[in-house]
């Protein structure tokens, strides 16, 4: 093989790498999960991406965020619903990937 044979492998081998990765985000955002979560932290906006961390007091860290596969566009209204020390029922979508920083995306919440 010669050097424009294996550019072009790469080349397809990337494309089919982000295919993959978009396709398990998008069925990923459709997960749909229910918990009960006690706020520990609150960690405000994260980076230019404006998505909210919260960590719970059962040791897992939520997102929230817009999810555009449910035309939801609050976030900041279910982040400053969530307040440290209290406990909710929440729905989420996605998982938690570790190797992705991804993490469950809190969707709705319900004081308990």
């Amino acid at each position: 093989m010669n050097g424009g044979e294996i550019g072009g492998l790469i080349g397809i081998i990337l494309m089919v790498v982000i295919v993959i990765v978009s396709l398990i985000a998008a069925v990923g955002a459709n997960v749909v999960s229910e918990t009960t979560i006690t706020v520990e932290e609150r960690i405000g906006a994260h980076g230019e991406e404006g998505r909210y961390l919260i960590v719970s007091e059962e040791g897992e860290m939520f997102t929230v965020e817009d999810n555009w596969f449910r035309m939801q566009f609050d976030a900041s209204n279910r982040y400053v619903q969530l307040k440290e020390g209290n406990r909710y029922a929440i729905t989420c979508t996605g998982w938690r990937v570790p190797f992705c920083s991804w993490y469950r995306n809190i969707v709705a919440v319900n004081s308990l």
